[in-house]
């Protein structure tokens, strides 16, 4: 990131960078008269930004944007932010992806801190916590090199609306028509000038950036044909906010456990591979053995999915194009989700050198593929022994 010419960015990038050096996990909390923001951070990530006078209104416009089919939960599960647990939810269902959740987290950050930022001097404050760091927390979380590109958008909205010579105009107002505006026929304006919308609203009806529509209301405001008033924000979508329930960070979906028709456990192993022959060769040796099968092609946005569903093993290709194995395990291992589940590096490489590595990574042991039915069971009964009732029952 280049250097910033905006004292409040240049501040905070460094207060950011700071904390994600130090793996900071709390709230940074940002205020200004009655203006509160509050940054979450996970282990030096960022979670979510809460603004606290217009925080659904930029809740409505982020899922709005980025994923405006969702039907998002009305029930919580876990704690504040509410925000972060309903995109907890969407992402364990597979109703959004990882980057549609992220995509909301940066709107809503962009958003908070350009407010912020346009104040005359805001005062920073942190608050450290000791929470639990989930792995599905750090994939739904923003990391420096994603705030990064936030924070000059952030100061390039704010040379832009300097140059405009905007500053005095708060974004989270809404423009109103006095009756000498009403006077004129303009359809457009009265539909969105009527005291139920802010300024960021108007914006992402008309799909205009804000500099230019805030530009263009001006002469109006001037003409008397409008004002700018401060309106409330919506309802929350949650009726009732536990103060006292755990974090969301801390929380792992319950898998449900599978049982075939006589009571039996049926194991479940994830098999994260990029091939799609890889995966059917694999499900073709797991699946008359008695296993559930979970496909992961794109481990990065099929995480949630395996966090919700907890494996009892898996089998983790070591070269994928979008995903380095030997990152992938080390992942997983520094997260008790995952601490003792077994995992197996499948891959093409078998030389010491590679052997070793995945050992240094947490990996319980090394097959070579494609491999053979009986090497895999074989290996299988080593890490699942509960399981060897139903292998031994496939090899009789």
């Amino acid at each position: 990131m280049s250097t910033s010419t905006d004292p409040f960015i240049t501040d905070l990038t460094k207060d950011l960078d700071r904390l994600h050096q130090e793996k900071a996990t709390g709230e940074m909390i940002l205020s200004y008269r009655d203006m509160s923001i509050t940054l979450y951070l996970l282990a030096g990530r960022l979670q979510y930004a809460v603004d606290k006078n217009y925080r659904v209104r930029r809740w409505k416009r982020a899922t709005l944007q980025h994923c405006r089919d969702w039907q998002i939960p009305t029930q919580m599960l876990n704690s504040q932010p509410w925000e972060y647990d309903f995109l907890y939810q969407g992402l364990s269902k597979s109703q959004i992806t990882l980057e549609q959740a992220k995509a909301i987290i940066k709107s809503v950050t962009e958003e908070c801190l350009y407010e912020m930022g346009l104040m005359a001097q805001a005062e920073k404050k942190w608050v450290a916590h000791d929470r639990v760091k989930s792995t599905f927390s750090y994939f739904l979380s923003l990391s420096l090199a994603e705030i990064h590109p936030v924070l000059t958008q952030i100061e390039e909205m704010h040379t832009e609306w300097s140059r405009e010579n905007l500053q005095a105009l708060n974004l989270s107002l809404s423009p109103v028509l006095t009756e000498k505006g009403k006077a004129i026929p303009n359809p457009a304006l009265q539909k969105y000038l009527n005291g139920q919308f802010t300024l960021w609203d108007v914006a992402l009806q008309l799909k205009q950036p804000i500099s230019r529509v805030a530009r263009s209301l001006i002469p109006w405001q001037e003409k008397g044909l409008l004002e700018f008033k401060t309106i409330a924000d919506l309802p929350a979508p949650v009726e009732e906010i536990s103060e006292t329930a755990p974090s969301v960070s801390n929380v792992t979906p319950l898998k449900a456990i599978a049982h075939d028709s006589k009571g039996n456990k049926e194991y479940l192993i994830a098999c994260i591979d990029d091939s799609p022959i890889v995966i059917h060769n694999l499900k073709s040796i797991l699946t008359p053995a008695g296993f559930r099968v979970l496909s992961i092609q794109e481990p990065m946005a099929g995480f949630a999915l395996l966090i919700e569903q907890k494996p009892d093993l898996i089998l983790l290709d070591l070269n994928m194009p979008n995903a380095n194995g030997y990152s992938i395990c080390k992942f997983l291992r520094e997260t008790p989700v995952f601490g003792k589940t077994p995992i197996i590096i499948l891959t093409a490489q078998d030389s010491s050198i590679d052997r070793t590595r995945a050992k240094l990574v947490g990996a319980n042991d090394f097959i070579s593929k494609p491999p053979s039915t009986q090497a895999l069971i074989d290996l299988i009964k080593t890490y699942l022994p509960q399981a060897t009732k139903t292998l031994d029952h496939l090899a009789g």
